[in-house]
């Protein structure tokens, strides 16, 4: 039994225990899991008032507040209570249940999501698990220690002893100690353990004084005993590192791309990574046009993706008519929710992702006046944005007002460009942009795009990438044949960062000399492009890949370290 920990799940589009990337990946693994019958479950934290809804005001400010839903509707508690130290107090955990079932429902992962919000607790230790992300500091902390903590003592109540704990990211790393106390011996607690880390931007890597974890931890888990599994003495002063705690303690370390393997041996130095690049589920993310396009020429796509090399046969008409009507659904909720009177023949860009400084959400806007110009010379641009920013990132929220007045500018002077923001993204909206935008933008700085998975979901669609060659698609990317790169193809093991004005002019560029015109001039050689999308990029970035070489490449040693341990009396279940 694997047990996959994880901060955020993204289970539905309406269950709120989500904020982005990581927590979309995280569902579409469990996904690919439970159609791979892999024996797992999977441990995250209950988020009662989810991330944040998000409402953006007239001039383009950002409004948060809390998401109330209804988790009685979708989940049923497991009716089992554990009690963890946490400080002077002992506090009251249990969790809810919500199966995933596989495609063919015959298998099903369990998803556990932690709760303090129980009667027993004080007020303050009911909440503390209220909104995800949201809180910083001591309460971060505290939510940290439920999730690796009271996670690793749940499933012991529930009577399951996985051979393997994968922690992604670093925010459950504490169970570490919860199999020191069980296991005494390191080698022991490191032959169970799979780290794999997301993401090279350092407010990822969870910090904490360690006078205030010691005293949240020292009943459960000694200073002594931490000291041993963290490999260093620290003093009261100190900080621990929980991104260090996990990766000095996993038998394995495992970046999200190739790219990001070297990214992150240059954070992590003297350790060497292993990768396994990142995938979407290839059927969840197909739209219900696609999906019905590829069941008619490619028989048995849905359980095996490499199938869909066979899209490049399909015929042009049947393909083009799928692509409109998923371009369809897009316009009238472009329009519907935005007034922005986008229309169905004219391209449309778009462009989805969490918004934060280094993603450079707006950096197509940068120089309107040459987009402009470029739209009004080639036939006309259309650019559909989303994405949340963090409530206290003042980078990103700027960044959306930054949208929304370029938006009132080029409005003011051209009707070639019409730009469009919608609110409060989530699953549903990703997955109609993601498949009705003729073409998916994405311009992080490189190198700092670990992986990313939102141009897969794109790819999934027949929709081409204009990306900045890092992640997975300095991997993908078939020059012009499958999409176009932004910025040079650096080697591997170029750490360096990119240009912003270069790739801005590479994004015009490419628009005015290559897409715009195949689009508008050459649409059978565009449709040539988005049906090599498919055949190219979905057979190999899905989550069965991604799950089929964490199986066989990573969970299988465990495996063999497992009855190595039985022999000596350790029984695990496998």
């Amino acid at each position: 039994m694997i047990a996959y920990f994880v901060m955020e799940a993204a289970l539905e589009s309406d269950i709120p225990t989500y904020s982005g990337g990581l927590g979309i990946l995280a569902g579409d693994t469990i996904q690919s899991f439970a159609d791979l019958e892999v024996p797992a479950l999977c441990v995250t934290l209950l988020w009662k008032n989810g991330f944040t809804d998000q409402k953006i005001s007239p001039d383009g400010v950002q409004l948060d507040s809390s998401q109330e839903w209804d988790i009685n509707k979708y989940m049923k508690p497991v009716g089992t209570t554990v009690k963890i130290p946490l400080g002077e107090k002992d506090i009251a955990l249990t969790a809810y249940k919500y199966p995933v079932k596989s495609l063919k429902g015959n298998h099903e992962i369990d998803v556990f999501l932690l709760t303090p919000d129980l009667p027993e607790n004080d007020v303050e230790t009911r909440r503390l698990c209220d909104r995800l992300y949201i809180e910083g500091g001591t309460t971060r902390l505290k939510q940290e220690i439920i999730l690796g903590i009271g996670g690793y003592e749940l499933l012991k109540a529930l009577n399951f002893k996985p051979f393997l704990y994968h922690v992604n990211e670093c925010h459950s790393a504490f169970l570490i100690g919860g199999l020191m106390k069980d296991l005494k011996e390191l080698s022991r607690v490191r032959a169970r353990v799979v780290f794999t880390t997301h993401t090279p931007i350092p407010s990822a890597f969870d910090r904490f004084e360690m006078k205030d974890v010691d005293a949240l931890i020292n009943r459960y888990c000694d200073s002594d005993l931490l000291y041993n599994i963290y490999r260093e003495k620290l003093s009261e002063t100190a900080e621990l590192n929980l991104s260090w705690l996990a990766i000095k303690n996993a038998k394995n370390v495992v970046a999200v791309s190739r790219k990001h393997k070297y990214v992150s041996e240059a954070i992590f130095p003297g350790y060497r990574l292993k990768y396994v690049t990142n995938g979407v589920h290839h059927v969840k993310w197909a739209s219900p046009h696609h999906r019905e396009l590829y069941s008619k020429y490619i028989n048995g796509w849905e359980e095996d993706a490499d199938l869909l090399r066979e899209a490049v046969s399909i015929p042009d008409n049947e393909f083009s008519k799928a692509h409109m009507l998923a371009k369809e659904s897009l316009i009238d909720m472009v329009n519907s929710e935005t007034g922005a009177s986008f229309l169905p023949e004219t391209f449309t860009i778009g462009m989805a992702k969490r918004v934060t400084h280094y993603k450079r959400n707006n950096l197509i806007l940068w120089q309107p006046d040459t987009l402009i110009r470029v739209a009004e010379k080639k036939g006309g641009i259309q650019i559909v944005f989303a994405g949340k920013a963090h409530p206290s990132d003042e980078d990103g929220k700027n960044m959306i007002k930054a949208i929304h007045d370029s938006a009132a500018y080029i409005a003011s002077k051209t009707k070639a460009v019409k730009v469009a923001y919608l609110e409060n993204y989530n699953i549903f909206k990703a997955s109609i942009m993601a498949s009705g935008a003729d073409l998916w933008l994405n311009n992080p700085t490189r190198p700092l795009e670990a992986s990313g998975t939102s141009g897969m979901k794109a790819s999934l669609n027949g929709v081409p990438n204009l990306s900045v060659l890092d992640g997975w698609w300095l991997e993908a990317c078939i020059e012009g044949v499958n999409g176009w790169g932004i910025g040079p193809k650096t080697a591997w093991t170029d750490l360096s960062y990119s240009n912003d004005h270069e790739d801005l002019h590479d994004i015009y560029g490419k628009l005015e000399f290559n897409i715009l015109d195949l689009y508008y001039k050459h649409f059978s050689e565009y449709l040539n492009i988005m049906k090599m999308a498919v055949a190219t990029i979905p057979t190999h970035f899905n989550t069965n890949r991604v799950v089929s070489e964490y199986v066989t490449d990573l969970y299988l040693t465990s495996i063999v370290t497992c009855y190595h341990e039985a022999e000596r009396g350790w029984v695990c279940e496998i």
